[in-house]
């Protein structure tokens, strides 16, 4: 306690008969709940008297149990800060309602909503009766805006991980995220065993996850110093890597986002055989991301009698030519995965500070 400090306290039963019948009451006490809520979330080290007009806009939202705040496809808007009950994150697979998630009071989901231009990935149902503060995308606008320290780690962390250059980015949904590495799977699959991309690796930001995967820069370093013209760009956009690499590695060292790796020939899969005999497990399927299964690869010598495999650059081509799109976006069972295009969520933020 401060000096000079007076402390009031309240039987919890009669602060609840106040509030039931004195409107002007459960106005201020929801008046500072919502100030302290943004201030916690988001910005801590914000004084109260800045967080007034941003708690002014804030909208408070009650549910009763099992109605909901936004359905799966529903144009994002919004984030929901969870002041009391519970919420439960869903989605239709095979025509079926599966729970992913719980979000219990103190917590917040649909953040995603921020990043402008994305419909909901999840359906969101309350619990139990539960009550919940929203902030809009403008609103959070304002609140960068009026916090200057927020909004310079918001843009740090964006611009370290080439968002600010970059023309599609893969983000993770960390609500909605059960770690099943399934993303990782697929883009090994579809990529001859070799992984484009680390799920666990990269910088999160209020829930929003950058995994190590190619940017798909506007001016890509990575093509800068490539001898034999290998890296190349598609009428599409996508950045890939042909088949005249030569390995020697300077993509890999060009690039600032770690994103590129050098992996020797795709490891032979077994036979239909063999698959029926011995079964098929992950190490004979992703091996070769794994650095296992590697004895079947072509080698040369290295001149001292030890094979060594010829390695080339691998990176993500954003499945280029397959249908339906990114495999890692596709084997998502939860939709925490997605593709946005970055400089459209930096250009949004500065657009909508710029007014205020």
């Amino acid at each position: 306690a401060g000096q000079g400090c007076v402390l009031i306290e309240t039987p919890r039963r009669d602060v609840l008969k106040l509030l039931s019948s004195v409107d002007a009451a459960r106005s201020v006490i929801d008046q500072a709940f919502i100030v302290r809520a943004i201030q916690s979330g988001f910005a801590p080290q914000a004084k109260t008297s800045d967080l007034l007009p941003i708690a002014a806009k804030a909208k408070l939202n009650r549910y009763k149990a099992g109605q909901v705040l936004f359905s799966e496809g529903d144009e994002a808007d919004a984030l929901h800060l969870v002041r009391s009950g519970s919420l439960a994150v869903l989605r239709t697979i095979g025509g079926r309602e599966i729970i992913n998630s719980y979000v219990a009071a103190g917590n917040y989901v649909g953040e995603m909503g921020l990043m402008g231009n994305t419909r909901r990935s999840a359906t969101v149902r309350a619990t139990v009766a539960t009550e919940t503060i929203s902030l809009d995308a403008e609103t959070f606008a304002e609140l960068l805006t009026r916090n200057p320290a927020l909004r310079s780690e918001l843009e740090e962390t964006l611009l370290k991980q080439g968002l600010g250059e970059a023309t599609d980015v893969l983000l993770i949904d960390e609500t909605l995220c059960v770690g099943c590495d399934n993303c990782e799977r697929a883009c090994a699959a579809t990529h001859d065993g070799t992984s484009r991309l680390d799920r666990a690796a990269g910088p999160t930001f209020a829930n929003v996850h950058v995994p190590t995967s190619c940017r798909h820069c506007e001016d890509p370093h990575c093509m800068k110093d490539c001898p034999p013209d290998a890296i190349r760009r598609s009428p599409n956009g996508e950045v890939f890597v042909g088949d005249n690499c030569i390995g020697c590695g300077n993509c890999e060292r060009n690039c600032p986002y770690g994103v590129i790796q050098m992996a020797g020939p795709p490891a032979e899969q077994p036979s239909l055989a063999s698959w029926l005999m011995f079964g098929s497990t992950e190490e004979n399927i992703f091996g070769q991301f794994r650095g296992l299964g590697r004895k079947h690869a072509h080698h040369h010598d290295d001149g001292q009698g030890a094979p060594k495999a010829a390695k080339k650059a691998v990176k993500c081509d954003m499945c280029k030519g397959q249908d339906g799109g990114p495999a890692c976006v596709r084997a998502c069972p939860t939709g925490a995965a997605l593709r946005v295009s970055p400089e459209e969520f930096v250009a949004f933020v500065q657009q909508e500070a710029s007014r205020f």
